[in-house]
């Protein structure tokens, strides 16, 4: 259910695949989520996310594919 993943690592946000590995890592949460929307444009559905902050406490988003117009 959760292929991908967002976690905090030394002051940075790292957007992680299941299956693709490292996509990214970005300055902020919301950056983070955001291309967590743009990976999802892919298959035109909505992804539950998995969120693992500094402090090791984990939380879940669900993302929308980001508009193509």
């Amino acid at each position: 259910m959760f292929d991908l993943s967002v976690v905090a690592v030394d002051g940075r946000w790292v957007l992680v695949d299941e299956a693709e590995g490292l996509l990214g890592d970005f300055d902020t949460r919301d950056e983070a989520l955001r291309a967590a929307g743009d990976f999802a444009v892919a298959d035109r559905e909505l992804r539950h996310v998995l969120i693992l902050d500094d402090g090791g406490e984990w939380d879940e988003a669900v993302v929308l594919p980001t508009s193509l117009h």
